[in-house]
């Protein structure tokens, strides 16, 4: 079933690697996050855009185990403060925009 993981507060960009958006994703359960898991992002203005997981990074400790997404190829306008970062489910289609 398609969640949303997070709402976009802040994001910066990692040279060579892309895009994070903060706070991260919080995991519930048994889920997990790969590289290549596709996410919709549905910004302010109503629009949406297909991406992918680019790469996944903990920063630093945190109480939450709030996993940081990089987004290839996205940039601060792409992803602007606001955004609802989703799941996708696998049986919901989905065309991703890499």
């Amino acid at each position: 079933m398609s969640r949303c993981l997070s709402k976009v507060e802040d994001t910066f960009s990692i040279a060579g690697r892309g895009l994070v958006f903060v706070p991260g994703i919080v995991p519930i359960g048994d889920e997990r996050f790969r590289v290549g898991d596709p996410l919709l992002l549905r910004r302010p203005d109503g629009t949406c855009l297909e991406t992918v997981i680019s790469g996944l990074a903990l920063c630093c400790p945190n109480p939450r185990h709030e996993v940081d997404v990089l987004l290839k190829g996205l940039t601060k306008h792409d992803v602007p403060i606001g955004t609802e970062i989703w799941s996708v489910d696998s049986d919901e289609c989905l065309t991703v925009r890499r």
